[in-house]
Formats: C-alpha cells, structure tokens, sequence
C-alpha cells in the first residue's frame, strides 16, 4: 500500500509536445523525463468516444516482430502519466493555439 501511494506523488517533467498533422488519430508526439529517464516518441492520439490516450514507442525488428520500448508496467502509474500528459497538453493548446483565437 505504502509503494502504491508513494507511485502516486512521483511526477513527470519537463514535458514537450511536437503536434503533427493528424494522422490516424494520432495529434502529437511527447517527450517527458520520468525518474532520470527521457522518455521519447510517444505518441498522443484520440480516443473515438473523445479525450486522448498516449501510445508508447515500438520498434519494428528486421524479422516483422514488434517490440514495446518502453511503457508503465503499473496501471495506476500509467494513467497517472498519461493524466499529467494530457493535462499539461491542454495547457499547451489554450497558450499556444488558442492564444490566436482570443486576440
């Protein structure tokens, strides 16, 4: 119980977003560091029923095989990550995209 709660307090930093063009749902890359690590190449896309999800890295290997890089193997820790990245990205689009619109 004591780890769950200490898993929550952990945070991500240094978030960056690299919005693309949509494609297949996907809106933007992200990049984070979490404990030490860069976390890069994520990829965040929509959800059909709405909202975002974030999708982790893959690599393709030479034989058709694919493997995940990285991802949480928590599933509270996972949707804590992905909470934060949502939120901050939210943040991102009224500062940015929608700064225009209110000027």
């Amino acid at each position: 119980m004591r780890l769950a709660k200490k898993r929550k307090k952990e945070i991500i930093s240094e978030i960056e977003f690299y919005p693309i063009m949509p494609k297949q749902g996907v809106i933007a890359f992200v990049s984070f560091i979490y404990q030490n690590m860069h976390i890069c190449d994520c990829a965040l896309v929509t959800r059909p029923q709405g909202g975002y999800r974030l999708s982790y890295p893959i690599k393709q290997l030479p034989n058709g095989k694919t493997v995940q890089c990285v991802y949480p193997i928590d599933k509270s820790l996972g949707a804590s990550i992905e909470e934060i990245v949502i939120l901050n990205y939210e943040r991102f689009l009224l500062n940015n995209v929608h700064a225009d619109k209110r000027k």
